[in-house]
């Protein structure tokens, strides 16, 4: 039996992004829109299955809100719910933050910038041994502070090398910053003297 060659080729998939800054404010608003259904609704059943209008929620908080005085606090209050909208509009509309690096390859592959700064770790331990290293990472840039252990500029050379060879793969190479770190004192050997 051959394979099939009518179908569509492959696309990758879609960038993994962040959650948008809107989400949490959306679901807390659509539960408010719940409860003022629910008050409504119980209002509704008052008025036309008890026939019993009094006894209304929302005409008893309309009735306040008009017999409440118009103050600086009240126009304050006004301006900071306009301004709270405004964000709200803003947030809705603003892109997603990209959270992933992508790797050059037909499928989608993506890595996080937390993973980037674990390999990168675990490069240079591989070339400075047990001194300390620290290492931070975003998709466009890693940057790993190191050790120095005795042999200076060709150990930065060496982690610089086999970060960059380590990132090749990814769509957008990283711009890769190896520090050195001055050699800290052995705490075995001053306890000896």
């Amino acid at each position: 039996m051959s394979p099939r060659t009518d179908l569509p080729a492959a696309s990758p998939g879609r960038e993994p992004r962040a959650d948008p800054p809107a989400r949490w404010l959306a679901v807390l608003i659509g539960v408010l829109l719940l409860v003022l259904a629910f008050a409504i609704g119980r209002d509704l059943w008052f008025r036309w299955g008890e026939n019993n209008p009094e006894n209304s929620w929302v005409a008893a908080a309309l009735r306040w809100l008009a017999s409440y005085p118009v103050n600086l606090v009240a126009v304050a209050l006004g301006i900071a719910v306009s301004l709270a909208g405004l964000w709200m509009i803003i947030a809705a509309l603003s892109p997603r933050v990209r959270t992933h690096a992508r790797v050059a390859s037909p499928a989608s592959v993506w890595i996080r910038p937390v993973d980037m700064a674990r390999k990168s770790t675990h490069l240079a331990r591989t070339h400075a041994g047990d001194g300390a290293i620290n290492s931070r990472a975003t998709r466009r840039r890693v940057r790993v502070a190191v050790e120095d252990d005795g042999t200076g500029t060709e150990l930065k050379q060496r982690i610089e090398a086999s970060l960059i060879d380590e990132f090749s793969p990814l769509q957008v190479q990283p711009r890769v910053t190896v520090a050195l770190l001055p050699q800290q004192a052995d705490p075995t050997s001053e306890d000896e003297q």
